[in-house]
C-alpha cells in the first residue's frame, strides 16, 4: 500500500471562507514543499511551537495581513506572488470543512472536504508529506549542527548586543556555512545555549500578541 499501513487517523472540522481555505493550502503547500515540520514553520515565524499545527487543525482559523507575510518570509518569499487561488464553489461566507489527516509509515496525507448545500462532504485539496517517525534524521546532522555551535558561540561571545528573532538567527547561519541546514538545526543548538548553567547564554522572550519570540544574551 502507498506510504505503509495506516498508524493513525485524525478528524479536524470547523467553518472557513474562501479566504481562509486558500491560505490554509497555500501555507501547507509552502511548508511541505521547504521540507518543515510545522514546528519549525513556527519556529521561524517567531511563534509558539504549535501555532502552524493550530491551523492545520483548523483550531485557529483567522490569519491577519501580517502573520500572512511572516509565513511567506518564513519561507524565503517576498510577496503573494506564486499563491494558489481557486474558488470553492460556494457564495461569500463560510461552510462546514473537515480535515482528514491520516497518518501512515512512510507519509501523512492531509485531505480537506468541503460540505456543500446537499450535506456531501467535496474534495478541496489533498496534500502528502513524508512520515519524519519514519525517515529519521542522518548522523551526517551532527556536522551541521557543530557548525551551527561554532557560528552562534562566536555570534553570542561577539555581537548579541540586541535580541534577535529565529529568522534572523537562521538566516545568519545559513549566510555563514555552505552546509544544508534546517529549522530544526538552529532549534536544538538554540535549546542548548537557552538551558546552559554556564554564561554567556540565551533567554528566550515568549511569543505573545503581536509580539516574536526573540532570543537575548545574558551575561550572568
Amino acid at each position: 500500500m502507498l506510504g505503509g499501513k495506516v498508524l493513525h487517523t485524525y478528524h479536524y472540522k470547523a467553518e472557513l471562507s474562501r479566504t481562509d481555505v486558500n491560505v490554509l493550502y497555500n501555507m501547507m503547500l509552502l511548508r511541505i514543499s521547504s521540507g518543515y515540520l510545522p514546528e519549525e514553520a513556527s519556529f521561524l515565524m517567531g511563534m509558539a511551537s504549535d501555532a502552524i499545527s493550530n491551523f492545520e487543525k483548523l483550531a485557529r482559523k483567522r490569519v491577519t495581513m501580517g502573520m500572512l507575510m511572516d509565513i511567506l518570509a518564513a519561507h524565503g518569499k517576498k510577496s503573494l506572488n506564486g499563491f494558489i487561488l481557486f474558488g470553492s464553489g460556494r457564495k461569500a461566507g463560510h461552510f462546514p470543512c473537515h480535515m482528514l489527516r491520516t497518518k501512515r509509515t512512510k507519509i501523512i496525507e492531509h485531505v480537506l472536504y468541503l460540505m456543500d448545500y446537499t450535506g456531501t462532504e467535496r474534495l478541496a485539496f489533498k496534500l502528502f508529506e513524508l512520515n519524519p517517525s519514519y525517515f529519521a534524521f542522518p548522523q551526517s546532522d551532527e556536522h551541521q549542527l557543530k557548525e551551527i555551535r561554532d557560528i552562534l558561540d562566536i555570534e553570542l561571545k561577539d555581537n548579541w548586543s540586541n535580541p534577535k528573532t529565529p529568522i534572523e538567527i537562521y538566516q545568519h547561519c545559513c549566510l555563514l556555512t555552505d552546509k544544508d541546514i534546517m529549522p530544526r538545526h538552529i532549534m536544538k543548538v538554540i535549546g542548548e545555549m537557552t538551558s546552559r548553567r554556564s554564561y554567556p547564554k540565551l533567554l528566550p522572550n515568549k511569543a505573545s500578541e503581536g509580539r516574536k519570540i526573540t532570543y537575548e544574551k545574558i551575561d550572568k
